[in-house]
């Protein structure tokens, strides 16, 4: 019999043998960093994981901490586009992640939400979509407002706002809805104006003439229990208001006057103070008509507009946000010169901006790229001609050929979890 004995395993030699459990992530990491981080999908699963990764998740922290990782992306929203059928009503209101490439691939449209309309609800070809942080308003002709986050595929139908005295006797399309975050109330929420009255005539040269008008604003606040609220009522807008889809930044919402003979200016909406500015568009700009003209990109105000005189060149202006107490100081960021025949006059709007590059989306149909480098505009994709958008079921939206019948909308998109009603 051996007399050697084996000394006992202390706890530290036991721990090394079968490994030390894991530690545990702090929560500041885990909710701060490792989560913001995962793909929505993925996000939408881990809530059931435990409560606490419930309340993170639902809570907003997370989803606002995604919201500053997040690279941006683009969203593109096909709309039938026939001018005698723009009142016509669809049950299909389908959002796709525009896909574009560096090395020569072809473009490509990534279905993110098919038919996200509840129940029977139909929306009209004509809209106006805005987005901000992951949700996108979509406005109608017919006067109706809806609220979605294609990631989350949640999706609110607001109740009506003011009739609208223009709506029905305007044929220029929609009218528009802005959605925002206010910052200082921590909400979202959806603003929108409205005609009490509104005439206007042609005179001897055919041109509009705004005869009288009386105009208000409203908004509606987004999240748990907002419903209840309804539409509050701010102060009038100082102008009329065009046919163009407004933008928004962290400080305020931006709508194109109309009608310059008595105002060529941007209406600036302050969503601290619910009060409203006028601030002068670039030099030489011209706010007339429904052209879209103003967006926002990384806090930057873009303004597009023709060169006086031109039918192929249009100017690309950029601004700081700049608060009520100071005007912006607008800068011209580049001349766009494009070929005879390709602009038709609705719109030219940056969608990115990496600072040696210009992204442009034109008419609802192309998208060109400006080099800052090479001072040259390229066209990345005819939108009409190469997007195929097929439903979830494998079929296309539309035959080869009939694309140049839509509205490609594209919008500036980040994915996030931002909720609409709120979280109880």
């Amino acid at each position: 019999m051996s007399s050697s004995m084996t000394s006992p395993e202390s706890p530290e030699e036991k721990r090394c043998r079968i490994g030390a459990p894991p530690a545990a992530i702090p929560d500041d990491i885990l909710f701060g960093e490792v989560l913001p981080r995962l793909p929505i999908k993925s996000l939408v699963r881990f809530r059931s994981v435990c409560r606490a990764w419930r309340n993170a998740v639902d809570g907003g922290a997370v989803a606002r901490r995604r919201l500053a990782l997040t690279q941006p992306a683009m969203l593109v929203i096909p709309r039938e586009d026939w001018h005698n059928n723009l009142a016509e009503r669809s049950d299909e209101l389908n959002f796709y992640r525009l896909l574009l490439t560096d090395g020569g691939a072809p473009a490509a449209a990534e279905l993110l939400v098919e038919k996200a309309l509840p129940g029977s609800a139909t929306v009209t070809h004509d809209v106006v979509p805005t987005h901000c942080d992951g949700l996108v308003a979509v406005a109608t002709r017919a006067g109706e407002v809806f609220v979605c986050n294609p990631a989350t595929r949640e999706l609110v139908v607001l109740p009506p706002g003011t009739p609208s005295a223009r709506d029905d006797a305007c044929a220029w399309g929609a009218l528009p809805a802005a959605i925002a975050y206010d910052a200082s109330r921590g909400s979202y929420v959806v603003a929108r104006y409205f005609y009490r009255e509104f005439q206007e005539a042609k005179d001897a040269n055919g041109n509009f003439v705004l005869l009288n008008y009386d105009i208000g604003h409203e908004v509606f606040t987004l999240g748990a229990g907002a419903a209840a609220g309804g539409w509050e009522l701010t102060g009038d807008p100082p102008h009329p208001i065009a046919f163009a889809r407004p933008t928004c930044t962290r400080e305020a919402i931006y709508w194109c006057a109309d009608y310059p003979d008595e105002q060529n200016a941007l209406v600036r909406f302050d969503l601290r103070d619910r009060a409203f500015d006028v601030l002068p568009p670039p030099p030489g700009a011209d706010n007339y008509s429904g052209e879209q003209k103003v967006t926002e990109l990384a806090g930057k105000l873009y303004y597009s507009d023709y060169v006086p005189g031109s039918d192929t060149a249009v100017d690309v202006w950029v601004a700081d946000e700049a608060g009520r107490r100071r005007r912006p100081e607008w800068k011209l960021r580049c001349r766009l010169d494009f070929e005879d025949g390709v602009l038709g006059g609705e719109s030219v709007l940056p969608v990115a901006d990496d600072g040696d590059e210009l992204l442009v989306a034109v008419d609802y149909i192309k998208m060109y790229r400006y080099s800052d480098r090479c001072k040259s505009l390229n066209l990345v994709v005819d939108m009409a001609k190469e997007l195929v958008y097929k439903r979830e079921d494998g079929s296309l939206l539309y035959g080869d050929g009939e694309g140049r019948y839509y509205k490609h909308h594209v919008l500036p998109y980040v994915e996030s979890l931002v909720s609409i009603r709120g979280r109880q």
